[in-house]
């Protein structure tokens, strides 16, 4: 269920429960810049990872019944594989040897109801 309201309708507890690495100040900004411009038509985010980003952007253009397209290849960066700095096996398919952020992205999203 979530726990945003008219007053706050962002759901911090949620962003933060979620993989990530974005600030709450940056996220915030992300959603008060995405709140003026889905005034204006759909917004877009290229590279989502876990979904932190698509939570703020999304309910910024939920407030304005508008429309967020998030692009991402799901298979992490290059700090992000295996061996790297930002490797994190849990996000791993050893099944096909990638990265997979899609099904984090998904919950996320599902949690939020931004599907």
């Amino acid at each position: 269920m979530n726990s945003t309201n008219a007053t706050n309708p962002i759901d911090q507890k949620l962003i933060d429960s979620i993989k990530g690495f974005m600030d709450p100040e940056e996220g915030r900004a992300l959603y008060d810049l995405a709140l003026e411009v889905s005034r204006m038509g759909p917004c877009l985010e290229i590279g989502s990872y876990c979904g932190k980003s698509a939570i703020y952007l999304g309910s910024a253009c939920r407030e304005n019944n508008a429309v967020l397209f998030s692009i991402d290849h799901h298979h992490g960066s290059e700090e992000q594989q295996p061996g790297e700095e930002y490797f994190d096996p849990v996000l791993f398919d050893y099944r096909t040897f990638t990265m997979d952020t899609l099904p984090l992205l998904r919950r996320s999203l599902e949690m939020a109801g931004l599907e």
